[in-house]
């Protein structure tokens, strides 16, 4: 009996018409043969096609000859190799006459692509065009193109502070052409090469039929020589107080000079780069902020322009939303004259008081990008999977659910044309970073199909990917190529199905099993906010745990605190529960972490580690026996940070002698705990081939650790036996220590 597969291993005539997109030539490529089966690739409507949808993909085979199409490129490749790969074994018949149908979501756009394009860009074993194949191949739609060519943005700095860090990822428009205004102001080699950079990224999203996309923090901070030049284009102030030494502003983006600039920054680049489809902006974040808007860090202000002194909180925040929404649709309107299909996407959750006037500013190709719309700023309707008390960002996987309810407030919406872009994680971002290659499935599919029952049409997942080079076998992205082409197949079958492709018919039950038990070990894990979204930002894995953090020299943690994301003067140095003015877990919470951890979190993961160490030695099973006792390890400092928050505030919060003593052996245990498990990840980097975790092949940044670390469990284990038996003890003066007095 034929089949798809075997009618596309006698492909020798592909056929497109001249003029088409570059997508096509490379499936072409991939397809072509030596049989003598006739290929004709369409980007738009087949002749005979009856149906008339604003997406569809479309397949027909009869006498030798098939018709592949689509109605955008940016869903050909994915379904031609789902075509091949999933649906290969289907008889010829089947789709004699099955036409067209509509993917399961019209965009699948990545933002804060980690690996390919922003914080951790350095990744070694990244194969930029094997990466974005695999992106097209799995479903993705866009690719997120702005991208440094430098380890750093050429951000000025002062010494002691980290506030530069935060330029490398997102970077603004400024940072890949110049305006009439700061011609200049950034090396011509810098921008040249970002640019070139940029262009680069889009030829590669342009050979697989994706939508080059910009994510960028916008209006940024700029240089402070440009502002001494125009000091009447002073803006707001962006920086955080806290992480910085010097103040940051960005320009009075309402002032007609400042919109001249901005029109021609975007216009630039859409020159450059034609088929840009979107700009998403994120804001009052990582140096760039609305003016007047609330959630600015050092409070609400900016330029003279907008609004009266001591306005009414109403007059003020309908002023600042009118001056964001203002932004927004001038860098619209300026794309479009080039680009008609331009959108300009805005993160919702920076506004406060002022969301409602943004969202009545909105629509016509003016977007809006959000987890969820029935909550306010950085709050969630959605909880833990299994702890509904837990407080964790809804940016990871265990934001799992998506409520119909939120189908009115899009609809309403959409009604002005302003579409919203549901955000959801199932990559690397966020979730147990630096890890690579942490199955859970069946999440990523309860999610999915959650938002697409509640009408959702535009997706913006947060994160991208692995490097396929580092992780060969991606459930979840497989789970998530699936669902974009079948979304009735039934979730079980779908994680089999996988499982049998990656491990063949015999050992498929037994690998869906050791996926079972580890998802069960995620879902019976309670994150910590600071050190489960960015953990290695904060050197949690390699930082000493032990009682007295400050009794250690200066030199002595100089090897962790070099690249932490906390100033001399951030009591996040001395107090693992704290960062900033923020106590993001208390002691009786972290009592409960320890707790729920050791009972729900690790049995399930080392049932799962027992079950692979049982299987023969295929390569699908050592991969992931690997990962999972790289997961082990991670999850058991996390459990002994919050043993350490317990215990190194309940000593220092009673006075009882037996109460002091008991957290005091609880804190040695802990100790014992966590040099034992920092010795397991040392040996497990040793022995393994498996690239387990994310290591950069250039220097260490605070965003990715180098090929280094393995000499930094080293002296992370030095410390602790060295300084653990300390009474515990937490500097309260710490946020008072200035760096030269």
């Amino acid at each position: 009996m034929s089949t798809i597969r075997g009618f596309f291993a006698k492909v020798g005539r592909v056929h497109s018409v001249k003029g088409s997109p570059p997508v096509c030539r490379t499936i072409a490529g991939e397809a072509r043969g030596r049989g003598r089966n006739h290929l004709e690739i369409t980007v738009g409507a087949v002749p005979g096609m009856t149906q008339r949808r604003k997406a569809f993909v479309f397949f027909r085979v009869k006498d030798g000859r098939a018709d592949l199409a689509a109605s955008h490129p940016r869903y050909l490749f994915a379904f031609y190799r789902w075509l091949v790969e999933i649906r290969g074994k289907d008889p010829l018949s089947h789709w004699s006459r099955r036409g067209a149908f509509a993917p399961a979501f019209l965009w699948q756009r990545p933002v804060y692509d980690l690996y390919f394009a922003q914080s951790a860009r350095s990744i070694r074993h990244l194969d930029r065009d094997e990466y974005v194949r695999e992106m097209a191949r799995s479903g993705f739609t866009h690719l997120e193109v702005n991208s440094l060519a430098f380890p750093e943005a050429a951000e000025e700095a002062v010494p002691g502070e980290i506030y530069p860090r935060f330029y490398t990822y997102l970077p603004a428009l400024d940072q890949f052409t110049a305006s009439f205004l700061n011609r200049g102001l950034y090396p011509a080699e810098y921008l040249r090469r970002n640019l070139a950079r940029l262009k680069e990224n889009a030829a590669l999203a342009r050979r697989y039929g994706l939508v080059p996309t910009l994510t960028c923090f916008e209006p940024r901070s700029v240089p402070e020589a440009l502002l001494e030049k125009y000091p009447e284009l002073r803006g707001c102030r962006v920086d955080h107080p806290f992480r910085s030494f010097k103040p940051r502003y960005n320009l009075a983006v309402g002032h007609p000079l400042v919109k001249r600039h901005y029109r021609d920054l975007i216009i630039n680049l859409v020159r450059r780069v034609p088929d840009l489809g979107c700009l998403s902006v994120w804001t009052n974040d990582s140096g760039a902020g609305m003016e007047h808007t609330r959630s600015l860090y050092a409070g609400a202000n900016g330029s003279a322009y907008l609004v009266r002194e001591w306005s009414d909180e109403d007059v003020l925040a309908r002023c600042a939303a009118d001056n964001a929404t203002g932004f927004l649709r001038l860098l619209r309107d300026a794309a479009a004259e080039h680009n008609p299909e331009f959108r300009v996407v805005t993160r919702l959750e920076p506004f406060g008081v002022e969301r409602e006037f943004v969202l009545r500013g909105l629509g016509h190709g003016l977007d809006v990008e959000a987890p969820t719309l029935l909550a306010e700023g950085w709050e969630s309707p959605y909880q833990h999977p299994r702890y509904k008390d837990s407080a964790l960002g809804p940016f990871t996987i265990y934001n799992h659910e998506f409520s119909p309810a939120e189908r009115l407030p899009m609809r309403k919406l959409q009604a002005n044309g302003c579409r919203t872009h549901v955000m959801h994680a199932h990559g690397p971002v966020n979730n147990f970073e630096p890890l690579l290659g942490v199955p859970s499935p069946w999440l990523v599919r309860e999610k999915l199909s959650a938002m697409r029952a509640a009408g959702v049409d535009y997706l913006s997942h947060f994160g991208g990917m692995a490097p396929p080079a580092s992780v060969r076998w991606q459930p979840n992205h497989e789970v998530f190529r699936r669902f974009m082409f079948d979304p009735q197949e039934e979730p079980e079958h779908a994680v089999l199905e996988v499982a049998r492709g990656f491990a063949g018919e015999d050992d498929a039950a037994m690998l869906v099993e050791a996926w079972r038990l580890t998802e069960q070990a995620i879902r019976g894990f309670m994150p910590n906010p600071l050190y489960f979204l960015w953990g290695v930002w904060y050197r949690i894995w390699i930082r000493p745990l032990v009682p007295d953090i400050a009794a250690i020299p200066a030199k002595a943690r100089a090897y962790y605190e070099r690249h932490l994301l906390a100033t001399h003067h951030n009591p996040a140095r001395a107090d693992l529960s704290r960062d900033v003015l923020f106590n993001l877990m208390p002691k009786g919470v972290a009592a409960k972490a320890v707790t729920r951890i050791d009972r729900n979190a690790l049995p399930p993961l080392d049932k799962a580690r027992g079950l692979l160490l049982r299987q023969k030695e295929a390569e699908v099973f050592l991969d992931l026996r690997d990962r999972l006792d790289a997961l082990r390890c991670w999850m058991t400092t996390r459990r002994n940070v919050a043993a350490w928050i317990a215990h190194v505030h309940g000593y220092l919060e009673t006075t009882d002698g037996l109460a002091r003593a008991a957290h005091r052996r609880s804190l040695s245990q802990m100790i014992r705990s966590e040099i034992a498990n920092a010795t397991a990840l040392k040996k497990l980097l040793e022995r393994t081939r498996t690239e387990v975790m994310a290591v950069s092949e250039e220097e260490e940044t605070t965003f990715i650790y180098d090929d280094r670390f393995a000499g930094y469990l080293d002296r992370k284990i030095e410390l602790m036996r060295k300084y653990g038996r300390r009474v515990p003890r937490i500097d309260p003066n710490i946020m008072w220590r200035v760096s030269n007095a």
